[in-house]
């Protein structure tokens, strides 16, 4: 069996603020004997023991059974905090008579798991699955397909978005799940026999809510916008990583100027990239606090880059040459231009913005729609800022696609008494 990742071998001693709760809880699974509670009387919940598939052989055979179920549940754990990538630790998938847990560790290559993700025939239930199906893009190059989201489904429905798997599984089947193995180390072996018990509960009672949310949904009319919704999860555009994209969580970043502005991009380029290769979370290995004080600053020398307050000295020591120089390529410009700060905050904005998201809210709620599924008021506050200040419709969410035609005269313009 492969050993689990480890930090990089330069010795950086990364502690990530979810480790101390890992561990508490991986000790809390294997400290002593579990007995699982019993489960529901329902003939689409399996009371079944999970089966463990730690050969080639056994997940082909798994798979063969799954393709000629046409359906199946399906959910994953991973430990993301110490990887660029989140590090596969145990695949689960389930019909309403047979669960499995994957070892990936043991049953070697996935390809063809991954292509039965990505196959349209099949249909894979998830519940808030998106980090789930994400490396089907990355090892083969094209998405999943045929992902029904309960989480997602589940906002058409009548219930509220997002919900956990544990109220909707009570909210659905009047069954509790247990929640207690979470943030376990799961790459920990052998598994507890709680570890394997939550594990198994993931999928255990997705074919059963996939049924009820289907009446629920054809009862609202509403079964073709929540396919729609679970299709737009699975488009590839999601999975195209764009580091400029991704908040930079630091006070200040949205007023830099234009020459600093571009020290930043460049720097979050640079970063993602080193990040990738070091196999580190990009935030894990230069925090932003350390990249708005590089940008601000722009240091040119190692000695002002030692001023640096939130920089690690194993990364100043090994990348600083290479942060210098990019920091210096940035100068060259052209200059990324400065962005422009949100003004949807301001009273007349707000009061038209509260006009249209309860327009919205009462119209979707009448057709057993949750709108926090479809919009937002921050959206809809740029759209608003956007239409009082004259400029272009902005391409937000609300106002493409199916949203659109679903929201349709709800977006009109508000116009104040």
């Amino acid at each position: 069996m492969p050993s689990p990742p480890t930090p990089d071998d330069d010795g950086h001693a990364w502690r990530a603020y979810r480790s101390k709760h890992r561990h508490a809880q991986d000790e809390e699974a294997h400290a002593e004997a579990f007995t699982p509670p019993p489960f529901p009387d329902h003939p689409l919940v399996p009371c079944c023991k999970p089966e463990l598939i730690t050969d080639a052989k056994a997940l082909d055979g798994l798979i063969d059974a799954l393709r000629s179920a046409g359906s199946f549940a399906f959910d994953t754990e991973f430990i993301g905090e110490n990887t660029y990538y989140p590090h596969l630790c145990l695949i689960q998938a389930g019909t309403a008579e047979h669960i499995a847990l994957i070892d990936p560790f043991e049953v070697g290559d996935l390809t063809r798991w991954w292509e039965l993700l990505a196959d349209p025939a099949v249909e894979k239930l998830v519940h808030a699955g998106e980090q789930d199906i994400e490396p089907v893009m990355r090892m083969l190059g094209r998405p999943a397909a045929n992902v029904f989201d309960s989480q997602v489904a589940a906002g058409f429905a009548g219930l509220p978005y997002p919900l956990s798997l544990g109220k909707l599984v009570d909210a659905l089947l009047d069954a509790e799940l247990d929640a207690g193995a979470k943030f376990s180390k799961w790459d920990r072996r052998p598994l507890s026999a709680k570890q394997l018990h939550y594990a198994a509960n993931d999928v255990r009672f997705l074919p059963a809510t996939r049924a009820a949310l289907r009446e629920r949904l054809e009862a609202a009319g509403n079964t073709r916008w929540a396919r729609l919704a679970c299709d737009e999860r699975c488009e590839p555009e999601r999975f195209i990583p764009d580091p400029l994209n991704r908040k930079v969580k630091a006070k200040g970043v949205n007023q830099l100027a234009p020459r600093k502005r571009s020290a930043m991009n460049a720097l979050i380029l640079w970063r993602e990239d080193t990040a990738e290769q070091t196999n580190l979370p990009p935030r894990a290995m230069v925090p932003d606090e350390a990249m708005m004080q590089l940008a601000t600053t722009l240091p040119t020398t190692p000695e002002q880059l030692r001023s640096i307050k939130y920089l690690p000295r194993p990364v100043r020591e090994q990348h600083g040459t290479a942060m210098l120089a990019c920091i210096r390529a940035s100068q060259k410009g052209p200059h990324a231009p400065r962005r422009k700060a949100a003004r949807y905050d301001r009273e007349e904005h707000r009061e038209r913005v509260n006009i249209l998201w309860d327009r919205i809210a009462l119209a979707m709620e009448a057709r057993s729609i949750d709108p926090a599924g479809i919009t937002s008021k921050r959206e809809l506050g740029r759209l608003v800022a956007a239409r009082m200040e004259g400029q272009e419709t902005p391409d937000l969410a609300c106002n493409t696609g199916w949203r659109a035609e679903l929201l349709g005269e709800l977006l009109e313009p508000v116009e104040l008494g």
